[in-house]
């Protein structure tokens, strides 16, 4: 695994803040990240996200990112640094997660283009994708979605913006949140938009395994009513 020498020294920054212990191999590739797998200083397990290039293109980053009040002082970096303002995004997004118990990783600590958060999985083994799974009770699945959305926006008070079944993780018969740069709050433009889509995806997946996806519909009708910024259309 070759990291280029600012994501080097970032590592090694978090090293000697006693954030990360050591690092091993790779978990997963992708356009948008790198997530390695390392060890906290006590030996539990760690996923460590390096951002490394564009997550979306750039009409859909700004689509994001503009209209989030957060995320004001980022300024020009919008259009330049975006790398930097995504991890900064991932990172203050699970912690409101954590804030409110949404089963998510848990952040540890970040700096530049890194996010450090828990691992979920065992023995460098990540856990499956919703999407990965074959054999579990789906009705069951689908009402733990339809608990982690709802606390999602009544409680966090965000929208996920990207959910689907490739992004939640199945692990000792819970369903977990991963993937949260793109997070936005309640009063988002397009807050709305995004709850829809969101539960779209979710209705889709579930439906296609045999689960009545009229509560999708349901959830949505509750949820929407929660929003404060618009649908974004």
């Amino acid at each position: 695994m070759s990291l280029d020498h600012k994501t080097q020294m970032v590592l090694y920054r978090l090293m000697s803040r006693g954030v990360i212990k050591r690092v091993s191999g790779p978990i997963k590739y992708g356009k948008e990240s790198l997530v390695i797998h390392g060890y906290a200083t006590d030996d539990s397990e760690l996923a460590i996200k390096i951002h490394t290039s564009s997550v979306f293109g750039d009409d859909k980053k700004k689509g994001y990112m503009v209209g989030d009040r957060r995320f004001r002082h980022a300024g020009r970096r919008i259009n330049l640094k975006t790398t930097l303002v995504w991890a900064e995004r991932e990172y203050r997004n699970l912690r409101r997660l954590e804030k409110y118990g949404v089963r998510a990783p848990k952040p540890l600590g970040y700096e530049a283009n890194v996010v450090v958060m828990t691992f979920i999985g065992e023995n460098g083994v990540p856990a499956q994708r919703l999407i990965s799974v074959e054999k579990a009770d789906f009705g069951q699945l689908s009402k733990q979605a339809q608990e982690l959305i709802s606390k999602h926006v009544l409680d966090a008070r965000l929208v996920h913006g990207d959910l689907s079944p490739y992004n939640m993780l199945f692990w000792e018969d819970k369903l977990f949140v991963i993937d949260l740069s793109q997070a936005v709050p309640i009063d988002h433009p397009k807050a709305g938009f995004l709850l829809r889509r969101d539960l779209t995806n979710l209705k889709n997946f579930f439906t296609s395994r045999k689960v009545n996806g009229e509560d999708y519909d349901v959830l949505l009708h509750h949820l929407s009513s929660e929003l404060t910024g618009g649908d974004g259309q």
